[in-house]
């Protein structure tokens, strides 16, 4: 369900993507930002990978968003939940780690960055709720 957009991809209502532009440009993993279209960007890391990444405001991003996300857009490596109070299901993010997809909010994926398998991290809530 989009939060304030009726339209798919349901990127920011307000397209505002600077805070989390802000944030990568200043992580110390990575290298190169690129907007490719509205919420969609090509992130590039130092350790030589570039990540697909998607902005998203969905009131409650399920694995069938997911779905549809990815048949309209396409292989994604990582998706943000840019909005306090939005976010996603336990089973969305579940079956995204199940294929090596990071589904985060920004801070979490900040976090997630310095491992080598960033689709992994959990929050300390996301462990004890999930029971991984």
């Amino acid at each position: 369900m989009a939060a304030q957009s009726k339209d798919f991809p349901w990127m920011s209502h307000y397209e505002e993507y600077k805070f989390f532009e802000d944030r990568m440009r200043s992580h110390s993993k990575v290298s190169s930002l690129e907007n490719i279209k509205g919420g969609l960007y090509d992130l590039s890391l130092k350790n030589g990978n570039t990540l697909k990444v998607f902005i998203c405001e969905c009131y409650s991003y399920g694995v069938a968003e997911y779905e549809e996300t990815v048949q309209k857009l396409g292989h994604l490596d990582v998706i943000i939940i840019n909005s306090n109070w939005c976010g996603y299901s336990p089973d969305a993010k579940l079956y995204c780690r199940e294929k090596s997809v990071g589904l985060f909010k920004i801070r979490d994926f900040m976090a997630a960055l310095n491992l080598p398998h960033y689709w992994e991290y959990l929050t300390d809530y996301e462990k004890e709720k999930l029971a991984i």
